[in-house]
């Protein structure tokens, strides 16, 4: 990893499966962004295949300040990510000021997003979630959760959680909602939300692209390997929430999001006990009966790990 800059001010971490198209869509616009010079990347392939890795690595050795890192096994998302920053901070660099999060079907939208970034103060939030469009309507993502989810609203993920056919149900009922939301919204010029949209206060962040404070990090917060795969908005937000960092929504800060390149567009088998897996975590660590001191030890865990 010696092309990635030892004093960074962003580092940005993506984390490909088996998609060499799209990383090398996201690859070229965060190349084309101003004050790149200042931002570090770092794409980690799980579980790479030898051709699209191969190709990957020699689109990204032509470029400045990146570096591909081969995990031998799929780590999930966050894991991923973790295992990047653990390498690049393991090489002696000091904790850039942000560290971006994000899945390999994202494309940075405007050259100024670095340089809007970096102007941002980095000790005065924990998260900053950026407007996240998909692709084909432009449709905002963010905020994932404005409020924190209440007894019924869990009790309801919980239900979905622990019902295959249920949750195939609730899943199409979710898509069909959302396209019926983004053909309303494509019938718009601009849409009213994106229009309107405002610098706000939020519980949770979508978790396609999430960025990081250094003080997220200092503060005791960590990317939790524990979730494979989804869960990661939950898993912030109460971090945040238990270290009084404010997560902020961001509108002036965009990418591009085109869904479903890991997942696919239907409920899998395997996409469903992620899903389940991750509600029983975090139900246990952070909605349960005894979460309140599971929280109180965040800092003991982290250290452990």
């Amino acid at each position: 990893m010696d092309k990635v800059p030892e004093h960074a001010s962003a580092l940005f971490i993506a984390v490909n499966y088996r998609s060499s198209e799209s990383i090398l869509e996201m690859v070229a616009s965060v190349n084309r962004c101003s004050a790149k010079q200042n931002v570090g990347t770092v794409i980690v392939d799980n579980l790479p295949v030898p051709v699209g890795f191969e190709r990957i690595r020699s689109v990204v050795q032509g470029l400045g300040n990146a570096e591909v890192l081969e995990s031998p096994e799929n780590r999930g998302y966050f894991g991923a990510a973790r295992f990047a920053l653990d390498h690049y901070l393991a090489n002696g660099r000091v904790l850039p000021n942000w560290v971006i999060v994000c899945n390999h079907d994202v494309v940075i939208e405007g050259r100024e997003f670095f340089e809007r970034l970096l102007r941002e103060d980095s000790d005065a939030v924990g998260v900053i979630a950026p407007r996240i469009q998909r692709q084909q309507s432009h449709s905002d993502q963010n905020p994932f959760m404005r409020d924190r989810p209440g007894r019924l609203r869990w009790a309801q993920l919980r239900l979905v959680g622990s019902n295959y056919p249920l949750a195939i149900f609730w899943d199409w009922l979710w898509r069909q909602k959302s396209a019926l939301k983004s053909w309303f919204e494509a019938k718009c010029t601009e849409s009213t939300s994106n229009k309107n949209a405002k610098r706000e206060f939020i519980y949770a962040p979508h978790g396609s692209l999430i960025i990081f404070s250094h003080r997220f990090f200092e503060a005791g917060g960590y990317l939790d390997k524990d979730l494979f795969l989804y869960g990661e908005e939950i898993s912030v937000a109460e971090m945040c929430r238990s270290l009084s960092l404010p997560v902020i929504y961001e509108p002036t800060l965009c990418v591009l999001h085109n869904e479903h390149q890991s997942t696919g567009k239907a409920l899998s088998r395997f996409t469903y006990e992620c899903q389940k897996k991750a509600i029983q975590y975090l139900t246990s660590r952070y909605f349960g009966s005894h979460s309140r001191q599971r929280v109180n030890r965040m800092s003991l865990d982290r250290a452990e790990r």
